[in-house]
């Protein structure tokens, strides 16, 4: 009995000392995951507004942790393409919605920033009216 107390006290102290740098930098994980998403999302409607020579948008809803990617439709109504998981890490902008032009640039008020955080860990990226992402 003392031998398998004493094991569990060693297993208690180890674990003590383990668990808090592995819970950081699995938050870290989880921001780095939300922006990598982010920077591709971003990149998939640029990219769909060039191609398509019309206006794309992205649409961040921070509640789901997603972002929409849409299209203008010829009657201007916009068209739903794929939505992005954006990780488990907590998403806040300051624009919901970027828009960009057919030839990538930002249209209209597209400039927003967001933040990805998680636990102690938080990752800001910035995109830029013309359309550029900013880590």
């Amino acid at each position: 009995m003392p031998e398998l107390l004493s094991v569990a006290a060693i297993i208690g102290v180890l674990a003590s000392i383990a668990i808090p740098p592995l819970r950081r930098e699995l938050d870290r994980a989880a921001v780095r995951e939300g922006v990598e998403q982010f920077a591709s999302a971003h990149a998939a409607t640029r990219q769909l507004a060039i191609a398509r020579n019309r206006l794309a948008r992205l649409e961040i809803d921070p509640g789901r942790r997603t972002a929409a990617l849409s299209v203008q439709g010829p009657d201007r109504a916009w068209d739903t393409i794929a939505t992005y998981p954006l990780g488990s890490a907590t998403v806040a902008c300051t624009n919901p919605i970027m828009t960009f032009g057919p030839t990538g640039l930002g249209f209209g008020a597209s400039n927003t920033r967001v933040v990805f955080a998680r636990g102690s860990s938080a990752d800001t990226v910035t995109t830029s009216r013309t359309g550029r992402l900013r880590r």
